[in-house]
């Protein structure tokens, strides 16, 4: 037997649900705006990871409307569960990164080196935060931790990054993605289109 169509009402219904789970988010910064910096925003190309490509927001004192320094809180863009806490991180080394160079950047392990310290929060329904090259974790926060939203969970750093031992200091910057059923907000768009995708999030576009 054929499955019924889903009426027309309870389809819009389903919709705005879906859009909802996508919605009431904060920016993990306060007092920063979201960059309009293409190489810092999703589906950037990054050329040098095997022709990757960038799957979340970067936010940069310069291209973010603000000072930000390893003292710069990165507060829950949303209430939920910490899922992931990397309270033993162990810095990325010269050898690290000749071995990432050596692999052409791919295959996640290597991928996920690069975000360096992070936090990943549950928000439910599929929908998850990580906020990645942290300098250090708040106190308190691990995995199983319900947080609030605007709770700090940790402070921008650049762990991760070749910077963080050939230049420290040169590229502190938060990493931020919200993350939809195993992908990420605004993927196959073009960066400025997955901008509106997160200025909708943090309810710019309201």
């Amino acid at each position: 037997m054929e499955r019924p169509e889903q009426p027309a009402a309870a389809a819009a219904i389903v919709e705005e649900d879906d859009e909802q789970r996508l919605r009431g988010f904060i920016v993990p910064i306060a007092g920063a705006c979201i960059t309009e910096h293409e190489g810092h925003l999703p589906n950037a190309n990054r050329a040098y990871r095997n022709n990757g490509i960038h799957e979340g927001l970067d936010f940069y004192g310069w291209a973010s409307c603000m000072t930000i320094d390893w003292n710069t809180p990165v507060r829950a863009a949303k209430a939920g569960v910490v899922v992931r806490a990397d309270l033993q991180y162990t810095d990325v080394t010269p050898a690290d990164w000749d071995r990432f160079t050596a692999a052409d950047f791919a295959g996640e392990a290597i991928l996920d080196a690069l975000r360096g310290r992070q936090v990943w929060i549950d928000h439910g329904q599929g929908v998850l935060t990580r906020y990645a090259h942290l300098s250090a974790i708040a106190a308190g926060i691990q995995a199983g931790v319900e947080v609030q939203q605007g709770q700090t969970i940790g402070y921008v750093g650049e762990s991760g990054t070749q910077e963080s031992y050939s230049a420290p200091g040169t590229d502190l910057h938060l990493h931020f993605e919200i993350r939809d059923q195993q992908t990420w907000l605004g993927a196959n768009l073009p960066p400025t289109d997955a901008r509106l995708q997160y200025l909708a999030a943090f309810g710019y576009l309201d």
